[in-house]
């Protein structure tokens, strides 16, 4: 199906899909898009399938330091024909979610990490609650649930969004999180010096489990 595709290719993984358009224009990318999106549809029922409408999105992701009135303005919204001869509309979003990375549309990355930053310290505070209300977790299963759980959760979709560049904000975010549930683990005071921790714990620097991750999905 995608093989006769030009300037523009499918990714379909479960039951997420993207269609991805290139051109010089922001409405000549909408409109190929669209266009793709028509073939896939076709294609969905031929093999008895179909594709849930409210749950289409459209982003466009506009040259950096280029003026609008040179790339067609902005995008409100894309209309298409579905195979029953129904006009529907698909608005446009400055913000998509894709397998569960928020992706804006001026890639930054600052709501993805503030979501996963919730998630992390969500789940902290669940953990706490564990075991009985005396005592709870002891060290050796705050440690095994932390990496198990905490940190698959702070760093989900690293790879995708770290560059290491002008990123010191979202780091220090992800790091100011970390340092709850290490002292939640150590159960030390709030005010306690976090380095020690790092090295009680054997659980390195937010910004060390960063690289380690790009550098291991780049190989």
């Amino acid at each position: 199906m995608v093989a006769r595709w030009s300037h523009k290719d499918l990714t379909m993984y479960v039951d997420d899909g993207a269609i991805y358009a290139v051109s010089a224009t922001a409405n000549a990318a909408a409109t190929s898009a669209l266009i793709g999106y028509k073939k896939v549809l076709c294609w969905l029922e031929e093999n008895g399938l179909c594709a849930n409408p409210a749950k289409n999105e459209l982003i466009i992701f506009p040259p950096p330091h280029t003026r609008p009135n040179l790339t067609g303005g902005q995008i409100h919204s894309g209309r298409y024909v579905n195979l029953q001869a129904q006009r529907l509309n698909i608005t446009s979003a400055t913000t998509v979610k894709y397998l569960n990375v928020h992706i804006s549309q001026d890639l930054k990355w600052d709501k993805h990490v503030n979501i996963i930053i919730n998630r992390a310290r969500s789940i902290i505070r669940g953990l706490s609650v564990l075991g009985n209300s005396i005592q709870g977790l002891d060290f050796i299963n705050w440690h095994k649930v932390y990496n198990a759980v905490v940190i698959p959760t702070l760093t989900y979709g690293v790879p995708i969004w770290y560059t290491g560049k002008r990123q010191k904000g979202l780091t220090n975010h992800l790091q100011v999180t970390q340092n709850k549930g290490l002292r939640k683990m150590t159960r030390v005071f709030y005010t306690t010096l976090i380095e020690p921790l790092h090295n009680l714990t054997h659980v390195p620097p937010i910004l060390y489990v960063l690289e380690k991750l790009t550098k291991s999905y780049s190989l």
